[in-house]
């Protein structure tokens, strides 16, 4: 969403105004210019007249002065912003990325390619190991926080074992002024223990910690230990280990004696739940929905379910004791 300035209602009333006046004065002028009375009335009245004209004048000149203060400054800041755009007449090596010929600069300092904001390049061009069309860079927030790189591609690249779509951006920090790849939406084609991510999926690491993070949002369900979950958080080790994860049923399910309405909520058992072993699942039935029992018992809302991957039930908890947040409601669509 792009945010836009709206001016206070002062602002209107006082340009309403000054119209008002503007278009008094102008109506005077021509009547005194074509109507004699117009004119012997004013000469009657030698100092209300100029006063009144005077006034109206005064008056009547903020609405100008607004529109032509902003004519300037629309000019002001256009000649800036094209002092800011330079195309290299040859190729220039700049924050280590070789740059051809053509290239398109957007600089944040006039006059110095070596702050530039943002680069377009003719050809796709070798930047981080991939062929880039084009380099952002993200000025540090924080003094010592490392810098950002995006960058656009024309094509599908693969970059440490993945495949990331054309469509959006490849994300890069910095790291002792070496760009490290940290993550794009996935494209078609990429898998997990032999079985196919949806595309869409964004792929991220954190900044200090080893390991990658998928997550999908998309309506296409993922299989998880053969149940078909949507809006998945997969944590990886760097090897693409499955260290955990947690998502949503995306239809009703059965694993052993127990069946779970669509919602519910599936997690990697941690190891700070009571009872839990290694590999073990977590199921949290949405508010106003319960799981049911092969006996025809309920396990209502606000409980949570504690089975092993084979599906014996270790135990029932409530979702306090399973580290589980209860939320208001759980939304199953894009």
């Amino acid at each position: 969403m792009i945010s836009v300035s709206i001016p206070g209602g002062n602002y209107y009333v006082s340009m309403a105004i000054s119209l008002i006046c503007l278009s008094t004065l102008l109506t005077w002028c021509v009547l005194l210019a074509r109507n004699p009375d117009s004119r012997e009335w004013l000469s009657e009245h030698r100092r209300l007249g100029p006063t009144l004209m005077a006034l109206l004048a005064l008056a009547g000149g903020v609405f100008p002065y607004q529109h032509i203060s902003a004519w300037v400054q629309a000019q002001r800041e256009a000649r800036a912003d094209a002092a800011r755009r330079v195309t290299l007449d040859a190729p220039a090596s700049l924050a280590g990325v070789q740059m051809p010929a053509s290239t398109q600069l957007r600089l944040a300092t006039a006059g110095q390619p070596d702050t530039f904001i943002s680069a377009r390049f003719p050809a796709p061009t070798p930047v981080a190991g991939i062929d880039a069309i084009g380099l952002t860079r993200y000025q540090a927030s924080t003094p010592g926080a490392a810098q950002a790189w995006s960058l656009t591609t024309a094509t599908n690249q693969r970059i440490d074992g993945w495949t990331c779509m054309a469509t959006h951006p490849l994300e890069f920090r910095l790291a002792n002024g070496k760009p490290q790849f940290a993550g794009c939406h996935l494209a078609a084609g990429n898998a997990l223990d032999e079985r196919p991510l949806p595309a869409g999926a964004w792929l991220t690491s954190r900044a200090g910690e080893p390991g990658w993070l998928v997550r999908t949002d998309g309506s296409e369900a993922l299989g998880v230990d053969q149940l078909p979950l949507l809006k998945v958080e997969l944590r990886l080790s760097p090897e693409r280990k499955r260290l955990s994860f947690e998502g949503l049923l995306s239809s009703e399910a059965t694993l052993g004696e127990v069946t779970y309405p669509a919602g519910t909520r599936v997690a990697s058992a941690g190891a700070k739940v009571p009872g839990a072993q290694a590999g073990d699942l977590l199921f949290s039935p949405s508010r106003g929905r319960s799981a049911r029992r092969a006996g025809g018992a309920e396990v209502p809302a606000g409980k949570s379910v504690l089975q092993a991957p084979g599906g014996e039930v270790r135990g029932v908890l409530s979702n306090r004791d399973a580290g589980v947040l209860d939320v208001a409601s759980v939304r199953l669509g894009p």
